[in-house]
């Protein structure tokens, strides 16, 4: 029997690297269109993505359907050597659809009805509107189930981008449905919801309605965190008719989505998938250097759900709609970028979009070329990316991110934080915080899905998972007994996975493991106490405290109260706690990782493991590694922009410039390096 890796590190089995450009024919004259093949191709790119807001072209009035300018657009890229991921075009319903529908809307919370006149206004639960959707894509995979040039379909387009919730009648209708088939009973649901609390123990399932903004105060935590779930299964289940669709027309065809937001549980939603997309803008908030964690972010929200993907958007150029316009990226920023995705796993990049668009609500969202259709430096950089992926493409393949430390990722977590927030700090705060110092010292990190194996990590690190259950504490059990140093920060297993606080005390069932449990816990004042790990060696805390009583496990550090008027309950008393199980290990951090301690306390976890850098560089260099059976790859990439020094590397070979590496590396201003060893 085939024994598969861990899903993060899996493979897109892409027969060749993606590169290209999303592509609108429909919004340009012939005579704006007439060159783009020709100045496609010298640039390198080999597929474009079409279609996703195209309804109306391919649907004019119902049931006729007009694809002949993707057919001719097809043709004359296919002549180019270009092939085509046609996108299901659902996300932008026609306005005959629309005004014939009017009950087919979203509802917002307030129980006002959406307009046409943008995207994603329609309901995804409507069964009219999915019958539609349906339509559409069937009529468009019965088109092209021939075609050679089409080797690829996208689903709708950013699921949950600008929406993500609906309170619609008929959300209202599939939610009953959906906690009926989840529950089976009435009585189950009530005590799941915990329904005794402010007399709200419902009969039926008929009584039950979406949890939308007309309550006097605070919803229920157990409905809340349902609903979120509900939202995520119902969006998989659009997607699904989709995809049933495709598969069932074209086996061949290879099938992606473009995340991620939130409410969607992309472990889920990726199990339909051949592998997950996501779109990436790092000028959203790269600002200075050391801001190239939160691109990384996203590449690893895709990667940890289903392994090496593509990104289906990429930033070419400022972006900017009606309240904001980016910061133009600097020469250089916009391949670093890409080779950034790359460096975490991605098979494929398309960058957003090939012309920039005169008209509409993203006619400054500027693409690869200008409005006047000249190329410039964008075009240059673009082309010069061409060339290096398909050089390099073949290398690449196949490889897939290497990860000792594991920073464990589960939508429930995320969803179960938001029904309670507190003022806390969530988990995926905490994760971006920990990925941020995991890269910056070069370790070989990343997410990883709670539901995945852990097969291969030396470290997994738990932000603040609130839920917990028997399955996935005996899994985190196992991983320590087998060797590997678990740590958990504040909050760690102390609900049960229907939201109810458990009735052990914290950490719940992982007490064993951890060897101690939570006597105390509390907010604090910035500035109230301190983390004492040493004598004189303290770290910042703030937003919460937990008292730890060791039952097994030692001190590896103490609450210091030292600016306090009063003294604090926690000072003296065990704040770090850490404890040998099986043949490894577990460390519990009685507080939160911020940005203010995140050195230290990462600090103190890797003074417990060896786990080495890839490398040695400056806070500004990101460095990953990707391997195979065969070989490894170090991506060296230079977020500042100054010239940067990279020492400590495998001996082995630059396969950009061609050039031997004896283990140091000079890099340009955004350069970047691909060292093979």
């Amino acid at each position: 029997m085939t024994v598969l890796p861990p899903r993060h590190q899996r493979p897109s089995k892409l027969p060749g690297f993606l590169f290209g450009v999303p592509y609108y024919p429909e919004q340009w004259r012939p005579e704006d269109r007439k060159n783009d093949a020709a100045m496609m191709a010298a640039a390198g790119v080999n597929v474009v993505r079409m279609a996703e807001f195209a309804w109306d072209r391919m649907e004019p009035r119902p049931g006729a359907f007009d694809f002949s300018i993707f057919d001719e657009t097809i043709d004359v890229l296919g002549a180019a050597g270009i092939e085509t991921i046609l996108c299901t075009p659902t996300a932008a319903p026609p306005r005959w659809m629309t005004s014939a529908n009017p009950d087919w809307f979203r509802e917002n919370a307030s129980g006002v009805r959406m307009t046409h006149g943008s995207r994603q206004h329609v309901c995804t639960n409507h069964p009219e509107f999915r019958a539609a959707s349906e339509r559409i894509t069937r009529a468009m995979a019965e088109h092209y189930r021939d075609n050679p040039r089409v080797i690829g379909w996208q689903t709708d387009n950013e699921f949950f981008c600008h929406i993500s919730e609906c309170f619609c009648p008929a959300c209202g209708r599939d939610f009953q449905r959906w906690l009926r088939e989840k529950y089976g009973n009435i009585q189950a649901l009530n005590e799941a919801w915990g329904a005794a609390f402010w007399a709200q123990t419902y009969g039926d399932f008929s009584e039950i309605v979406p949890p939308r903004q007309d309550r006097p105060t605070y919803p229920n935590p157990g409905a809340q965190l349902d609903w979120f779930r509900f939202l995520g299964d119902a969006i998989r289940d659009f997607q699904g008719g989709q995809v049933n669709i495709l598969r069932s027309v074209q086996p061949r065809w290879w099938i992606t989505h473009n995340g991620t937001f939130q409410h969607v549980d992309y472990w889920n939603l990726a199990e339909d998938l051949d592998f997950l997309g996501v779109d990436v803008y790092p000028g959203f908030t790269v600002q200075k250097p050391e801001d190239y964690w939160w691109a990384a972010v996203k590449n690893e929200e895709a990667r940890s759900a289903s392994g090496s993907y593509i990104i289906p958007e990429q930033q070419a150029g400022a972006g900017g709609q009606w309240p904001y316009l980016h910061r133009t990226p600097d020469p250089g920023q916009m391949r670093l970028w890409a080779w950034q995705a790359v460096a975490h796993g991605a098979d494929g990049i398309l960058h957003f979009r090939w012309r920039t668009c005169r008209y509409g609500a993203e006619m400054y969202w500027n693409g690869v070329l200008d409005h006047d259709n000249i190329p410039r430096r964008r075009y240059d950089e673009f082309a010069r990316e061409g060339g290096e992926f398909a050089r390099l493409g073949d290398s690449i393949l196949g490889t897939t991110l290497s990860v000792k430390v594991g920073v464990l990722l589960e939508n429930d977590q995320d969803e179960a934080h938001q029904t309670m927030p507190m003022g806390l700090p969530s988990p995926d705060e905490q994760r971006r915080v920990i990925l941020r110092e995991l890269l910056r010292r070069k370790l070989e990190a990343g997410y990883v899905n709670a539901h995945d194996s852990f097969e291969g990590l030396g470290i997994i690190i738990l932000p603040g998972f609130v839920l917990m259950d028997e399955d996935l504490a005996a899994r985190l059990g196992e991983f320590v007994e087998r060797g590997g140093l678990l740590v958990a920060t504040a909050r760690t297993a102390t609900r049960h996975r229907n939201n109810h606080v458990s009735e052990f005390t914290p950490p719940g069932f992982l007490r064993d493991v951890f060897g101690a449990t939570v006597e105390e816990f509390g907010k604090l004042e910035r500035g109230s106490i301190d983390l004492e790990m040493a004598p004189g060696v303290v770290a910042p805390v703030g937003d919460g405290y937990e008292i730890l009583s060791l039952r097994g496990a030692r001190a590896l550090g103490n609450w210091q109260c030292s600016r306090w008027p009063a003294p604090h309950a926690a000072s003296g008393l065990p704040a770090v706690s850490h404890h040998v199980h099986g043949s490894g290990s577990a460390i519990y951090l009685g507080t939160y990782i911020s940005a203010d301690n995140a050195a230290a306390l990462i600090g103190l976890v890797l003074d417990h493991a060896n786990i080495p850098p890839l490398a040695v560089a400056s806070d500004g260099v990101e460095i990953t590694c990707r391997h195979s059976a065969s070989h490894r790859l170090y991506f060296l990439l230079n977020h500042s922009g100054q010239p940067a020094s990279v020492s400590a590397l495998p001996v082995g070979t630059d396969l950009i410039t061609g050039q031997p590496c004896d283990g140091d590396c000079t890099l340009s201003p955004f350069g970047v390096a691909l060292i093979k060893a």
